[in-house]
């Protein structure tokens, strides 16, 4: 069965399980970095929200010899388990009053984002853009995001530089940063194979990292731009950091001194981006160097 064969089998077959007036349809959807995916949405009568289902990593569970049925019982099953609002009152983000306390950051990369960056506000920030979005804190709703374009500065009548204010105020507040060892993150996981632990812990003491995001691990990278965070972290470990871009929800930081091959860790970066993560979650190929004594944040 083609890809085109598998969203038409799948939107025929869903359609038994609902009424005649529900709208069952796929569309794609720019993510981060550009990179499109469809996305199946139900949507029922009585109801103006449904979550989006993308496909194309269901259609790989498929290549990869899962039946179409078994494939077809896990997108009703997640459906159901995240269709529960079916309603939202969308008119409060007509007053920004209503708004500018959940007005946050986030960053992405700017080369492979120019396309959504003609239609959103935005600050370039080294290799990267620092973008806006407006995070939803009450129940049901709660962590849903909805990102900000151009039209809605117009439409508000404010400028990229009051989203910037606000955001800088309120992304720490609402998000708070959080820094830990790596190897205390992954040493529970690793505590599963013991006769791979003793090398692993050898080379984690050996060359310390630790990851720094937020408390939700969620485009936590922006943590980078929390006011005198990086400062806090360079003075606790008495060193300048190099700052690996993990991806968009964390980086990890390497005391300068216990990097003994500086010039490799870009390579490192790369390698990572190319086979750990998604391609809608990289977030650059850079390493970033933060100078204790300036004070500053660069390209390495």
């Amino acid at each position: 069965m083609t890809y085109e064969s598998f969203k038409q089998q799948l939107t025929e077959n869903l359609k038994e399980f609902f009424s005649s007036e529900t709208n069952i349809s796929i569309h794609q959807f720019s993510h981060n970095n550009h990179i499109l995916l469809d996305g199946l949405t139900i949507l029922e009568p009585n109801s103006n929200i449904s979550p989006t289902i993308y496909l194309n990593h269901y259609f790989e569970k498929y290549q990869s010899g899962l039946p179409f049925s078994t494939i077809q019982e896990q997108i009703l099953h997640y459906y159901y388990n995240h269709s529960q609002v079916r309603m939202i009152d969308t008119s409060f983000f007509t007053c920004f009053e209503n708004i500018h306390s959940r007005i946050v950051y986030k960053i992405i990369h700017y080369e492979k984002n120019i396309a959504l960056l003609k239609d959103i506000p935005y600050l370039s920030y080294l290799d990267l853009a620092i973008v806006f979005y407006c995070l939803l804190q009450e129940e049901p709703y709660k962590n849903a995001s909805i990102p900000i374009y151009n039209h809605h500065l117009d439409y508000w009548n404010v400028s990229k530089e009051t989203l910037l204010h606000l955001a800088e105020k309120n992304t720490p507040f609402l998000l708070p940063f959080c820094c830990d060892s790596l190897a205390d993150l992954i040493f529970p996981t690793l505590s599963l194979l013991p006769e791979e632990q003793p090398s692993t812990e050898e080379a984690l003491e050996e060359i310390p990292m630790y990851v720094l995001t937020n408390q939700q691990r969620q485009n936590g990278a922006c943590c980078i731009l929390y006011h005198d965070v990086l400062k806090q972290i360079a003075e606790q470990l008495y060193d300048n950091l190099y700052i690996l871009p993990s991806s968009i929800h964390e980086v990890i930081i390497i005391p300068e001194s216990r990097a003994d091959h500086p010039s490799e860790l870009s390579h490192i970066v790369q390698e990572i981006n190319l086979t750990e993560v998604s391609p809608e979650e990289v977030l650059s190929d850079c390493v970033y160097y933060y100078n204790r004594t300036s004070q500053e944040l660069s390209i390495y």
